[in-house]
């Protein structure tokens, strides 16, 4: 069976704080948006990453009922993470050295989701 990822989803608690996030920080673009039922579902992609934001009305969509997180691969984590502090988006660790001699660098998204950039 030949299988790539497709996309990542998460629950967000407001769909247009984490458009605005993912957006502004990391160069995501709107790529299409329905209702399900209640839920409000919007995919976002950048490059051959897709995200699919999801929000439930009157859930609790905290970072409880989201994922760990998010790993995107960069060229150059140095430059990417002066690009983020110049939006005003701090890392919450790193970077740090991985065992195969990856670096990677981590920041918490709107909801707590934690979203990690790796070089490797």
């Amino acid at each position: 069976m030949d299988m790539r990822l497709h996309h990542i989803g998460m629950n967000v608690k407001s769909l247009v704080l984490s458009k605005e996030f993912y957006q502004f920080y990391f160069g995501f673009e709107e790529e299409t948006y329905f209702e399900w039922g209640s839920e409000k579902i919007l995919f976002m992609k950048k490059n051959d990453c897709r995200l699919e934001l999801i929000e439930e009305p009157g859930e609790d969509n905290g970072p409880k009922r989201t994922f760990l997180h998010l790993a995107l691969a960069v060229i150059d984590l140095e430059t990417e993470i002066g690009l983020l502090m110049e939006k005003g988006l701090v890392p919450v660790e790193g970077p740090i050295i991985l065992e195969k001699g990856w670096k990677a660098v981590f920041f918490f998204g709107p909801d707590g989701e934690i979203i990690e950039l790796v070089e490797e």
